[in-house]
């Protein structure tokens, strides 16, 4: 079965539910109007607060891991930029920028940050010496996205940057006693950003400065783990997804592996870009489903917000019968 799973996590909010209320999504709502819930995940009291998102826990699911709190994208991550994660535990790091309100700290969009790849460099030199010195291992493959492994990792739970953006992050900031360590190193790495050379170059070209590291994806990469997709498309915006698009691949296959795409906004709930890329949205979801279904007798659908996800089939038999509708809008708010 060809699985699209639709994840509007990065955009929820009160904007989300109004541009819902108000008739976004028009092409959407056309191609759902046959759908039948198949299978949903059990509303939790912690939805908002939990460290996943609904559409990790699906995927993670998919994959076997027994888990809702953590899994192991970093390891996936370092998997896809050719090093051997072995068991050690890995994780996503992020060069990121915190900006002070008047009550509270968030996070600002880490896509729009620009971060140049000297600029990186020059930062991760700066504080390579904390990393040796405390046995952590770094590797920087992009610019904007590092990793990092150390034993201490193996229990840390954290969120995609993407639910944090524009948000307080005390919520979403790594805690309890299996965090210690690490939040004991981003002191120590935040005290020699704070006056350093690209970060002044940077102030002064009015860019944000880079004042912290974002983790994401804490985990052992279990040796058994097998790829049951066949992914299709290019990788996804969100930090965790492209390190599933990246590290997947490199897996055995399952006996019968069937196609994922996934469909993502681009924007986050902050972005002042936020109606047209619900636009974008509506036209990339609706085009997924109607090449799915010439291709497919059914088509599994999985809408996953910020509180759960729901799944739905579609069957390519079912669309003379005109009388049946499902309307999206109402689906979409209830995850």
């Amino acid at each position: 079965m060809h699985s699209i799973l639709i994840d509007t996590a990065a955009v929820s909010g009160a904007s989300w539910s109004d541009a819902l209320r108000h008739g976004a999504l028009p092409r959407l709502s056309r191609a759902l109007r046959l759908a039948e819930i198949i299978a949903e995940e059990t509303p939790r009291a912690d939805a908002e607060a939990a460290w996943l998102s609904p559409a990790e826990r699906w995927v993670a699911a998919a994959l076997g891991l027994e888990t809702d709190e953590h899994a192991p994208w970093g390891a996936l991550a370092a998997l896809g930029d050719g090093l051997q994660p072995g068991d050690a535990p890995w994780a996503l790091a992020l060069p990121v920028h915190l900006q002070l309100g008047r009550e509270s700290l968030s996070l600002a969009d880490p896509a729009g940050l620009r971060l140049h790849a000297d600029e990186s460099a020059a930062l991760l030199d700066a504080v390579r010496p904390l990393l040796v010195d405390a046995d952590w291992r770094i590797e920087q493959p992009q610019p904007s996205r590092w990793l990092l492994s150390h034993r201490s990792l193996v229990d840390v739970c954290t969120a995609d940057p993407s639910r944090a953006v524009a948000r307080n992050v005390a919520s979403w900031m790594p805690g309890g006693a299996a965090a210690r360590p690490w939040r004991r190193l981003l002191t120590e790495i935040q005290m020699v950003w704070q006056h350093h050379a690209v970060n002044e170059a940077r102030l002064r070209d009015g860019a944000p400065d880079i004042n912290t590291v974002w983790l994401h994806g804490c985990g052992v990469l279990p040796p058994e783990l097998r790829n049951p997709f066949v992914l299709d498309g290019d990788a996804p915006g969100a930090l965790w997804a492209r390190a599933l698009w990246a590290g997947l691949p490199r897996l055995p296959a399952t006996r019968h592996p069937h196609r994922l795409r996934l469909v993502q906004p681009s924007a986050t709930r902050a972005d002042e870009r936020f109606t047209a890329e619900l636009a974008a949205l509506d036209a990339h979801a609706a085009q997924a489903i109607d090449a799915a279904l010439q291709q497919h007798a059914a088509v599994r659908v999985v809408l996953a917000g910020e509180l759960r996800w729901i799944a739905f089939e579609l069957r390519r038999a079912r669309r003379w019968q005109f009388w049946r509708r499902a309307d999206a809008h109402v689906l979409l708010e209830r995850v």
